[in-house]
């Protein structure tokens, strides 16, 4: 059986690699149509779609810096490296393509919350098993699996002047990226391989997304202990 302690980068490893490619373009996809709908100009709307698309990893590596990786040097954010700054370009072209397909096709209707899932899915299960390469502890691991999966949302919504999704009452949303975490975690307990536990992860996560926006699944939301009562209507 594989496991993270034999993978010494992500970019030896194709899985990996695959799904960086495939969340950093979806999450572009999603943070640049989500600019498109507030009307921002070409460059807002690809400093949007690069953000959402990089945030979640960046926010992931600053939390992990100064954490050594398997060849002995501290942790970068990972786009700055001469290695990976192909994530930049991936980020910052696919925004520019969304602008100007945007300006004559409409994105079909669910274009923001698909690309969503799917870049929250893989980027959740990438940050999980980056922080288990590393050598963190299971609630670490899991704590940056999610961190990674939502962080880059949130910044997109913070930027277009929403709510960010995760803050919202009726959306399971960091609840998904946390529980394809637990899954991920809990495969490789029970023996199935690191590969197999990603890609079963990921398929939960981007599930669970897309089953609760479907059948509008929440949890149960703050309720106060004593209503208010208006003196004047009774």
């Amino acid at each position: 059986m594989i496991t993270l302690a034999q993978i010494t980068g992500f970019d030896d490893h194709v899985l990996f690699y695959l799904s960086c490619v495939f969340a950093t373009v979806v999450g572009a996809i999603a943070g640049a149509t989500a600019s498109t709908r507030v009307r921002m100009d070409l460059f807002g709307i690809i400093v949007c779609g690069t953000i959402a698309s990089l945030g979640g990893g960046t926010v992931r590596d600053i939390l992990l810096s100064g954490t050594l990786q398997p060849d002995g040097t501290p942790v970068r954010i990972y786009w700055v490296t001469e290695s990976d700054v192909q994530f930049l370009y991936m980020a910052l072209i696919t925004s520019l393509v969304v602008f100007y397909v945007t300006r004559y096709i409409g994105m079909p209707k669910g274009t923001i919350r698909v690309a969503d899932a799917f870049s929250m899915a893989f980027f959740t299960m990438l940050g999980a098993a980056k922080a288990q390469m590393l050598g963190c502890p299971e609630l670490v691991c899991i704590c940056m699996g999610v961190c990674t999966g939502v962080a880059g949302g949130i910044l997109r919504d913070v930027v277009t002047g929403n709510v960010p999704y995760v803050f919202r009452s009726r959306e399971i949303y960091a609840s998904a990226a946390f529980t394809g975490c637990l899954v991920f975690i809990g495969l490789q307990y029970l023996g199935c391989s690191v590969d197999i536990s990603y890609i079963i992860g990921t398929v939960v996560v981007f599930a669970t997304r897309m089953a609760a926006v479907y059948f509008n699944w929440s949890l149960p939301s703050y309720r106060p202990l004593f209503e208010t009562v208006d003196s004047e209507k009774n």
